[in-house]
């Protein structure tokens, strides 16, 4: 009775060392998961940033020499342009956390936290 009730208790342990070892393997796998969304995210995110900058950078150029030709004053046309972006770049600064802070956050939770669900918007 004594071997049998200890043989028991010993299985019961290795059942749960087990089950302490695959909880662990399943936290490392979810964690190694959402570190790779997170780092292919950030690449692709870095790869289309530096695209735009350079058809936004390209595109400005243009817009500045039409002006150019428009207004006939090469200043005029990239003060113009400067001064577009001077005003996007307060707006922006005004808006910041309404488009840029809550956001990310927001997507960071998800990322790591999928089964989140929040109703604050």
């Amino acid at each position: 009775m004594k071997e049998r009730l200890s043989d028991e208790i010993n299985e019961v342990k290795d059942d749960f060392e087990e089950y302490v070892k695959s909880q662990v393997d399943l936290v490392k796998l979810q964690t190694a998961e959402s570190v790779s969304k997170l780092v292919s995210g950030l690449l692709i995110n870095m790869v289309l940033f530096y695209v735009f900058f350079f058809v936004l950078l390209f595109a400005s150029i243009a817009i500045a020499l039409w002006l150019d030709r428009l207004f006939e004053s090469r200043s005029l046309g990239f003060i113009i342009v400067a001064g577009f972006y001077f005003i996007f770049g307060l707006l922006f600064l005004l808006f910041r956390k309404r488009i840029i802070e809550k956001p990310v956050i927001k997507s960071v939770i998800q990322l790591f936290f999928p089964n989140y669900i929040s109703n604050d918007k």
